[in-house]
């Protein structure tokens, strides 16, 4: 499964993935009662990854993050010794999920040297609100936000609910956008290009 994943991520033109401990049926970092697999479970997934990566024709520039979750279920110690033996495996960055303070960030940039880390920020998760600078100051290469744009769209639209709900329309909610606009967001301009080339006449008239 990690190795066909990789293949088909590669092949769509993903830039790279993350590789967890977490067991299948796993749930959000930033939540409790985690579960996660065996060490050599976890290198398995990552060896696994890095053959196909390897293997894709002309080679590939296909980014495999190791990803941890032992932290809040084995300790730091743990996580940071599986994260070293994933980069040895060939992880290109490290990731230690709910980092819960700036001095245990600062712990595993330095344990985990020269080898990148990552650190997921999310509002009122696990780990503290960095900013990019904040997290760039303590060593990390990389800082996700991975929630920003999903609770942004769960207040728009709540707000746009009760604005429906107050006024009985969407006029205030829409804010000038027309069903043309909505749709050239979603890439209408390059579908009316593409069939304009082909000879087509569909959307002659938009």
């Amino acid at each position: 499964m990690v190795a066909r994943t990789v293949t088909q991520y590669a092949r769509a033109g993903v830039a790279g993935l993350h590789i967890e401990d977490q067991v299948q049926t796993k749930r959000c970092g930033h939540l409790m009662g985690k579960q996660v697999v065996s060490r050599e479970e976890f290198l398995t997934r990552i060896r696994a990854a890095v053959i196909a990566r390897d293997s894709i024709p002309g080679g590939s520039d296909f980014v495999i993050i190791g990803r941890t979750d032992s932290a809040q279920v084995l300790g730091m110690e743990e996580a940071v010794t599986r994260l070293k033996l994933a980069a040895d495996a060939g992880a290109d960055v490290c990731f230690i999920e709910g980092v819960k303070t700036a001095d245990l960030l600062k712990d595993t940039v330095a344990a985990l040297a020269p080898k990148p880390v990552l650190v997921n920020v999310i509002s009122g998760g696990l780990t503290p609100s960095f900013t990019c600078k904040e997290a760039e100051e303590m060593g990390a290469k990389i800082i996700i936000f991975s929630l920003v744009s999903c609770v942004a769209a769960v207040h728009g639209i709540r707000a746009a609910m009760r604005s429906l709900k107050k006024t009985g329309t969407d006029f205030s909610s829409a804010q000038g956008m027309d069903p043309k606009a909505f749709f050239e967001v979603m890439g209408l301009h390059d579908v009316i290009e593409l069939d304009a080339r082909a000879g087509g006449k569909a959307f002659e008239v938009v």
